[in-house]
Parts: structure tokens; C-alpha cells; sequence
């Protein structure tokens, strides 16, 4: 029975060694030739080699060569970081035509003025890189810090996957990264589902735009609620030192406040002491009538018998008491 050697086994597990290809070819030869020339090229770090059966011949497939990232050429490089840029869309090379270039800065213009957040988007070619001391944190830092709130990003078209974000200007520290990556993942994820270099900018653009607006509804409120708070906290600390400067003033009033009352209710104390006084003074007096001594007919004998005669005989008594007396006379007779 055949036996695997210790080098067979570490090329199978590689994947590196296609068992049974022997088999495949016409020539043993050429076989064994494949087999060399996949170890050489496993040896000499170069791409991987597989092994493919067509028409009962086995093939050598060598993968394509790795795309290689190109810098962008030196005479844009101003272009895109010299200065702010004026306009939403930036594309100094004209990776878009000029249809293209007007439809999305319009779109980019009109959500500029529908929200309180800017899009800026600077435009790569899909296999360009941007040199070292050009980056998205350096830009954003420098231009956009002082401004208002703006999403900054570098598009490389055709390579969506590719695209950076950054928001910079006013209250671009209450972005959180969680939130950052969400939406940059889902405008990602929204172009990768289109084919057309355009559309899939298009659809870029379309989603960044929606959750941005979500962001800033929520920052607004953030907003208006760290507002309101504040709002209160404020009228609470002024409420308070209004009430600190009223105790204080009642503090430094206090003793001659006690006096001036104790002073009021001595006053009041003794007016009404003098009217109680006077009061039970005018109900105790008393009024004397003067008793004359009139004589009796007048120094007559007797009375004429008609008329009548009014006396009172006792001084203590009221006349009404005595106004139905009879007269000596009567009783005389």
C-alpha cells in the first residue's frame, strides 16, 4: 500500500497538492512537472496555484495579480486639500461627466439647504490612494472645524466599500463613533447593491442623506432637552438665591422689626384700655332732678275742683311712675 511522506501531507493540508492528479494527465511526466512547479511557487511566496480539470487534461490557473493601489496624481492634490471647497461635490480629475457632476451636486445642494447638516464628498478614482499627510482627520481638523456641521467624505468610485466619513465643524463631538459606523455601513451597504459605478453613488448619497437627518432630528432633540434642563436648573439656583437674599434682609431687620411691634401692640393695648374706660363711665352716671317745694292750691283753702294737679312726691322715683297719683284733695272728700 502506498504511504504519504511527511512533505506529501503538509502540501495536502496547504491545499497546495490536488490528490489524484497524476491521474489526470495524459503524461506522468507532466504530472509530476505540475506538481514541481506548484512546491517552486509555494516556496517562493508567489500567489497560489490550482489545479483545474478541463477536457480530461489538467490545467495550471494562476490567479490575476492583486490590484495595485496607485496614489493620486500630485497636480490635484491641491485641488482637493489647498482650500475649503465651495462647492458639495468635489472632483478635480472629472471622474464624472459633466451630467453626472451637475445631477449630484444638485442633489448634494438641495439637501444642504433642506437640513442644518452639509455633505461635502470629495471624489477618487476606485484604485486611488490618498498620500499620507492628506487624510480625512487632517482635512476635517483644518477645514471643516470652525464651521457648521458637516459630513465629510472620501468616495472612491466603483469601490464603494472603500468610502471614509467624518463629521467636523459645530457638534461633531456628540456624534459617537457607534453612530458613525452605522451610518457610513449603511450608505455602504445600500451602493453595494447596485452594479453601475453612478447608481451605486447615487444610492450612497440617498442613504447618507437619510440617516443624517435622523441624526440631526435626534441631536435636536438632545438638544432641546439638555436646554430645558438647564432652564429649570437655572430657575431652581435663582429661586434659591432669591430666597437667600430675602432671609438674609429678614435676618438683618429682625430686631428692630420685634420692636416695632411690641411698640404697635402697646399702643393699641392702651387705646383700647381708654375706651373701655370711657364707655363704662358714660353707662354708670347718673342724672338728679331738683325737688321743688311748690305749695300746695296755690295758698288757696281748696281747689277750684276741676283740673288737675301734677306732683312728685319722691325724687327717686321716675315721674311715669307717679304720673296716675290722685289727688289729696280727692281723698278728702
Amino acid at each position: 500500500m502506498p504511504q504519504w511522506s511527511e512533505e506529501d501531507r503538509q502540501l495536502l493540508e496547504k491545499g497546495e497538492l490536488v490528490v489524484g492528479g497524476v491521474l489526470l494527465v495524459e503524461d506522468p511526466a507532466a504530472g509530476a512537472s505540475i506538481r514541481q512547479e506548484t512546491e517552486t511557487s509555494a516556496e517562493q511566496g508567489g500567489a497560489p496555484v490550482d489545479l483545474v480539470e478541463s477536457s480530461g487534461v489538467l490545467e495550471v490557473d494562476v490567479p490575476e495579480a492583486r490590484v495595485r493601489l496607485e496614489p493620486v496624481p500630485d497636480q490635484f492634490l491641491s485641488s482637493y486639500f489647498s482650500a475649503a471647497p465651495e462647492s458639495y461635490l468635489i472632483d478635480p480629475q472629472r471622474l464624472f461627466s459633466n451630467q453626472e457632476t451637475l445631477d449630484r451636486e444638485g442633489y448634494l445642494k438641495y439637501y444642504a439647504d433642506e437640513s442644518e447638516i452639509d455633505v461635502r464628498v470629495y471624489m477618487f478614482d476606485a484604485h486611488q490612494e490618498i498620500p499620507a499627510p492628506y487624510t480625512l482627520g487632517r482635512l476635517v481638523e483644518g477645514t471643516f472645524v470652525d464651521g457648521p456641521l458637516t459630513a465629510v467624505v472620501f468616495y472612491y468610485l466603483g469601490q464603494p466599500e472603500r468610502s471614509e466619513l467624518l463629521f467636523g465643524g459645530e457638534g461633531a463631538a456628540e456624534v459617537s463613533n457607534e453612530e458613525l459606523c452605522k451610518i457610513l455601513e449603511s450608505a455602504k451597504i445600500k451602493a453595494l447593491e447596485k452594479s453601475d459605478a453612478s447608481t451605486q453613488m447615487e444610492s450612497f448619497l440617498i442613504q447618507l442623506s437619510i440617516s443624517t437627518y435622523w441624526m440631526e432630528q435626534d441631536i435636536l432633540e438632545r438638544t432641546k432637552q439638555v436646554a430645558e434642563a438647564r432652564g429649570a436648573l437655572d430657575e431652581s439656583k435663582g429661586d434659591t438665591e432669591e430666597a437667600g437674599e430675602t432671609e438674609g434682609t429678614f435676618e438683618l431687620i429682625q430686631p428692630y422689626l420685634w420692636y416695632g411691634i411690641m411698640g404697635l401692640g402697646g399702643v393699641a393695648l392702651t387705646l383700647v384700655s381708654l375706651l373701655l374706660i370711657v364707655r363704662l363711665w358714660l353707662r354708670s352716671r347718673r342724672y338728679h332732678f331738683p325737688v321743688l317745694d311748690i305749695p300746695k292750691r296755690l295758698g288757696a283753702d281748696y281747689a277750684a275742683g276741676v283740673g288737675s294737679v301734677i306732683g312728685f312726691h319722691n325724687k327717686t322715683d321716675s315721674p311715669s311712675s307717679q304720673r296716675d297719683q290722685i289727688p289729696d284733695y280727692l281723698t278728702r272728700l
